[in-house]
């Protein structure tokens, strides 16, 4: 008895995954998306050791002061802990002092008296160890000035305290948290920009090839490019879960993460607006992709997109490291472009709640259904035609 086999056409939702399942695997399988790991997470890594290093070197220094100028040691050692600066100073004769600044075995030289006091640094000396030594000396020459006056230096400085307190609690991990909002928007930077041009790149493979054409012979064009999207966006999804899984873990017993708690936060974060950007940045770079017949043509069109992936993360470093709740980035949070990049690092920080976050990701979604809308658009009037370049007002009448 022989059992009769039936086939059929495949419905839409098969179309798309099956599309999907193509992309993901053929580039989870590609030496590309290893290496690309592991360059990454050697950047991250070798970043981490870097800024460990020059931190380090740059909150510490060593300061030689002679016999002569150490009524002054007591002041310096006063200012460098009000500046934060781990400052050795030991006392050394002049000769020895200069040969160890002309060494690079300390950084610089205190010599002479009350009045004609000199700093000595091989070709420089450091601004902000320069800037502790002036201060104790004005300081020195104050108290000096008082006393001859018969003021009462103690009495003057006690009475010219200014306190210090905020209206809400200082926050001890605020320094992970600025961490973690800054790989967070380096992450999500790397992806927009890779994967959406992954996307561009592939649509302009299949189009040069003749290969979308035999494709759209059974698929509908808009089946096409949601599986593309899909199936790339997982790609990328995949490498942010790795790279976010290794590097809370790898801090974690490092001891650089004390907050696990918040690290969580953000790498859900990070994932959320992941998928809210890259399906926004991904249909416009398809679309934009389909208008060009050759790869060669690709970089010139694509071009304007590197920018508006750019901007807000370059907002983001500058803007709220410093002034986290600064106004032109609270704004920016919530415009669609710039909040998948702006709003998880104000997250990050403890200046955006929960509340903000969905009302931006509303927006996003509402952008996200008129950008695909428009891109599912232009892909389905470009895709198919080839030779010059398409017009993006053709691709939308679809002339």
């Amino acid at each position: 008895m022989s059992t009769a086999v039936r086939s059929g056409p495949i419905s839409a939702n098969q179309a798309v995954l099956l599309v999907a399942r193509r992309e993901f695997v053929s580039q989870v399988r590609s030496r590309s998306f290893v290496i690309g790991l592991v360059i990454t997470l050697a950047l991250f890594a070798g970043g981490a050791l870097l800024g460990g290093f020059l931190a380090s070197q740059s909150s510490s220094k060593s300061l030689g002061i002679v016999a002569a100028a150490a009524p002054l040691r007591a002041g310096i050692e006063e200012a460098a802990r009000t500046q934060g600066l781990d400052l050795q100073i030991t006392e050394v004769d002049e000769a020895t002092g200069r040969a160890d600044v002309q060494g690079d075995r300390r950084s610089a030289l205190l010599v002479g008296t009350a009045g004609s006091y000199e700093l000595v640094g091989r070709d420089t000396v450091d601004s902000g160890l320069e800037a502790i030594v002036a201060t104790a000396v004005q300081q020195q020459a104050l108290r000096t000035a008082l006393a001859s006056a018969g003021v009462d230096p103690a009495q003057l400085a006690a009475g010219s305290q200014v306190a210090t307190t905020t209206t809400e609690p200082v926050d001890p991990h605020r320094g992970e948290q600025l961490v973690l909002a800054i790989v967070g928007t380096i992450l999500l930077f790397i992806s927009f920009s890779g994967y959406g041009q992954l996307v561009a790149t592939g649509v302009v493979e299949e189009k040069q090839s003749r290969v979308v054409e035999l494709l759209l012979a059974t698929i509908k064009p808009w089946q096409l490019l949601g599986g593309k999207i899909l199936g790339l966006g997982a790609v990328g999804l995949l490498q942010l879960v790795i790279l976010g899984a290794i590097g809370v873990v790898g801090a974690s017993l490092t001891g650089m993460l004390t907050v696990p708690g918040a690290a969580f936060g953000m790498f859900v974060m990070v994932i959320v607006w992941y998928l809210l950007g890259f399906f926004l940045f991904a249909a416009l770079y398809a679309a934009i992709g389909s208008t060009v017949s050759r790869q060669e043509e690709l970089n010139s069109v694509i071009a304007p997109m590197i920018f508006v992936i750019i901007i807000p993360f370059i907002l983001t470093l500058n803007l709220l490291p410093n002034d986290p709740r600064n106004q032109v980035a609270t704004v920016l949070s919530y415009v669609p472009f710039f909040s998948q990049t702006v709003m998880p690092a104000r997250y990050a920080l403890g200046v955006a709640s929960v509340w903000e976050v969905v009302v931006s990701a509303v927006l996003a979604l509402i952008a996200i259904a008129v950008v695909v809308r428009l891109a599912g658009r232009v892909y389905r009037n470009s895709i198919l035609r080839t030779g010059a370049r398409v017009s993006l007002r053709d691709a939308l009448r679809g002339s």
